[in-house]
């Protein structure tokens, strides 16, 4: 395989669609499609199958598509190594985070790190840390900042830890939590196992129907701001809340925390791109 070919596999796995890696490629479909056919030729295989739902890979396109993605790592770090002596900080960081953290922290991390290093190009990607954690298992990040507890197949380093408030628009409505609606958000499993224990020693887990259920915590704070109900929201989400804040602690005297990670594989370690990162990260943090 080649650059192009290369290319070609990772637009097709990423789009699930001839038209829109033509597009992604600046290549007109045509052309593509003969690409792909030649390449199939070669590797005497198939490498998708076509639908009217668009493509997907077969088995042997999985192992062609890992491959590719292996070989277009690899030939960025080296280019990032060879480059650095010389010409400062280069290279490509592919870094993936949770969406409170995004949302809350980065822009202002990125900014400086950006500035730093204004010959790295930054590839970000939000989501649930949960499936930032899997991309970085799959080898689709250099680098995650995921919230909450995962365990297993990559180094990771405490990155920050914060306290976990009761959220309510005024004191009066902290005496009558059973009577406003609870507003609840989609979360890790480690952090519900966690507010619904506190929950749970506060004989509030039974809370009345009119619980609210939203997908992030910016809405659940809003919503808790606009008198709609009270929440258990971390602390990186209340720095413009105004209503009534009390940071929680359970039964036996811990406070309780919510965690957020710096992880990475070990190869990652040694990418220049990565040691800027976290020496900036790391400088922060001590106020250094």
């Amino acid at each position: 395989m080649d650059e192009k070919d290369i290319e070609m596999l990772l637009a097709l796995h990423q789009t699930k669609s001839i038209t829109r890696a033509a597009q992604m490629l600046f290549v007109n479909q045509s052309s593509l499609s003969k690409r792909l056919q030649l390449l199939e030729r070669k590797l005497k295989t198939t490498l998708f199958v076509r639908s009217k739902q668009g493509i997907r890979l077969t088995n042997a396109g999985e192992m062609a598509y890992k491959t590719a993605q292996q070989i277009y790592k690899l030939t960025s770090d080296l280019k990032a190594t060879l480059q650095q002596p010389t010409t400062g900080v280069q290279g490509v960081l592919n870094l993936g985070c949770s969406i409170e953290f995004a949302h809350y922290k980065l822009p202002q991390i990125l900014a400086t790190y950006h500035a730093a290093n204004p010959n790295v190009t930054l590839n970000i990607s939000s989501d649930y840390s949960r499936k930032i954690y899997q991309a970085l298992l799959a080898s689709e990040l250099d680098v995650a900042i995921v919230r909450g507890e995962f365990v297993g197949g990559v180094q990771k380093r405490l990155l920050t830890e914060e306290g976990v408030y009761l959220i309510c628009q005024s004191q009066s409505d902290r005496a009558n939590l059973r009577q406003i609606p609870f507003i609840n958000r989609k979360t890790d499993r480690y952090f519900q196992e966690q507010m619904d224990r506190w929950l749970v020693e506060q004989q509030l887990l039974a809370l009345n129907h009119q619980n609210i259920q939203v997908d992030n915590v910016t809405s659940c704070v809003d919503f808790v701001a606009n008198g709609l109900g009270w929440a258990i929201v971390p602390e990186i989400a209340l720095g413009n809340f105004k209503g009534y804040q009390e940071k929680l602690k359970f039964q036996d005297g811990q406070n309780f925390t919510r965690k957020t990670y710096l992880m990475y594989k070990r190869v990652t370690a040694q990418l220049p791109v990565f040691k800027a990162l976290q020496a900036m990260l790391w400088q922060n943090k001590t106020g250094s």
